[in-house]
């Protein structure tokens, strides 16, 4: 999944479907399937304006919504996750799908001794370096290893690396503001 801006006030209830939704998935050995539902449900709400405002629409009667859900995911998605989707229409809640794939899939990660770091760099990195990266990474850590990459300019040189909710800054832009403050 690609990094999306989920708004964490949403996290605490997104994590409660995501994790119940996990336990079911886990219980019928499903876990990656469940997964791949839930990219595919995610992609479809966001590359299908009209669909996500249709959803999320208050006016709209619920079977509407129900109906519509059933005729463009029915035999593309499991039917737990089918059944997901009908709750977070009865409880007007369908802006949640990004946040418990996000949530989800960190569940999943964490269960498979996976982390995921963003990278951030000046410049394009080389495979190489990008290979020793995540071999220093995944020793230190002593796990494995999924690694994000973009691109930033202003950073000027070096790296940031965002693990979870820790930001390790040692690029150049920090090391010159940190030197400004020093010599006010």
């Amino acid at each position: 999944m690609t990094a999306k801006n989920i708004d964490n006030k949403l996290i605490p209830l997104a994590k409660r479907y995501s994790d119940a939704l996990s336990e079911v998935a886990a219980s019928k050995n499903e876990v990656d399937e469940v997964y791949s539902d839930l990219v595919n449900v995610s992609d479809s709400l966001n590359q299908v304006k009209e669909l996500k405002d249709f959803l999320s629409h208050p006016v709209i009667p619920i079977i509407e919504k129900k109906d519509t859900v059933r005729a463009v995911f029915e035999n593309k998605i499991s039917i737990d996750t089918l059944n997901l989707l009908y709750i977070l229409l009865e409880k007007n809640k369908i802006n949640l799908i990004d946040a418990i794939l996000s949530c989800y899939e960190e569940s999943v990660n964490e269960a498979k001794n996976i982390i995921k770091i963003n990278v951030v760099s000046a410049v394009e990195i080389d495979e190489d370096l990008k290979l020793k990266l995540k071999e220093r990474l995944e020793s230190k850590l002593q796990k494995s290893v999924n690694l994000e990459y973009e691109i930033n300019p202003d950073i000027i040189a070096g790296l940031v690396l965002k693990i979870k909710d820790k930001t390790i800054d040692g690029s150049m832009a920090a090391k010159l503001e940190g030197f400004k403050k020093a010599v006010r």
